[in-house]
This record gives structure tokens, C-alpha cells and sequence, in this order.
């Protein structure tokens, strides 16, 4: 078989697995970052404070990123996207 032929198939292959990213998907990826960035932050604060009222608060920024976060996914896992390298 010729070279030029096994190099074709093989750099077909790897376009097959290359995926188009739309704006949307773009930005609904990097939303999920952002939030998981959100719940270290939260979990950060947590673990820094003492003062009562800001523990709960922190807890409640966790759970609200939380929540967020697994909407985002769900959305995510429905267009099938993956994360961008």
C-alpha cells in the first residue's frame, strides 16, 4: 500500500474525532468551569471563617454553584460536548 493512502486514512481518522465547537457550546463550557471555579471559592471560604453566619453563607454559595453546575452538565451531556482542550 502507498504511504500517501495510510496517511489519508489515518489523518481522516483524526478528523472524524475533531469536533466543531458553536459559539453557544463554547460559552456553555466555559459557564462550567466558571462555576466549578465558583464552588472552590465557596469551599475556600468555608474552610477560612469561623464566624458563623459566614459559614452559612459559604454553604449556600456551595450549594447555589452546586445546583448550577449540574444543570450546566446535564445541558452538556445532552449535546453530547466534551471538554476543549
Amino acid at each position: 500500500m502507498n504511504k500517501n493512502i495510510i496517511l489519508d486514512l489515518l489523518f481522516k481518522d483524526v478528523d472524524k474525532n475533531k469536533r466543531e465547537y458553536s459559539e453557544e457550546d463554547i460559552a456553555l463550557l466555559n459557564n462550567i468551569q466558571d462555576t466549578v471555579k465558583e464552588m472552590e471559592v465557596a469551599r475556600a471560604l468555608f474552610n477560612a471563617v469561623s464566624d458563623p453566619k459566614l459559614i452559612e453563607l459559604a454553604i449556600h454559595a456551595e450549594d447555589a454553584a452546586r445546583t448550577r453546575y449540574d444543570y450546566l452538565i446535564s445541558i452538556a451531556k445532552s449535546k453530547d460536548l466534551r471538554k476543549i482542550d
